[in-house]
């Protein structure tokens, strides 16, 4: 199973909301939305924490359908891997360089996804 998270910025309750459902109709059926909270880090921001569902028969496709996945998002992401647990770590900060693949994607500030 891969655990996302994304950090919005300057957004209401219902853009974040709107958000998370554009990024569960991306992702496809075997995402679940856990739950969208304010972000007290910064003003007008929220926490949006989805899981979505990958076979895990074969680390390496996991790794590939991770990286895949958030590139359908936004881009780029950094990669951490640690081989010997079989773990993928992918972050993504905005800046003026990143490509959002969607509109509503320039609302996020930050995201995570962990396998």
């Amino acid at each position: 199973m891969l655990q996302l998270t994304f950090i919005t910025h300057s957004i209401t309750q219902s853009e974040a909301t709107a958000l998370a459902n554009t990024l569960q109709s991306l992702l496809g059926p075997t995402t679940t939305l856990l739950s969208i909270t304010p972000y007290s880090k910064f003003p007008d921001s929220y926490s949006l924490h989805l899981e979505t569902m990958v076979p895990l028969d074969n680390p390496a496709a996991v790794i590939h359908q991770a990286i895949m996945l958030a590139d359908q998002i936004v881009s780029p992401w950094l990669t951490y891997y640690d081989s010997d647990l079989e773990k993928i770590e992918l972050i993504y900060n905005d800046s003026d360089q990143t490509q959002k693949r969607h509109l509503a994607f320039a609302q996020i500030r930050w995201g995570q996804i962990n396998y």
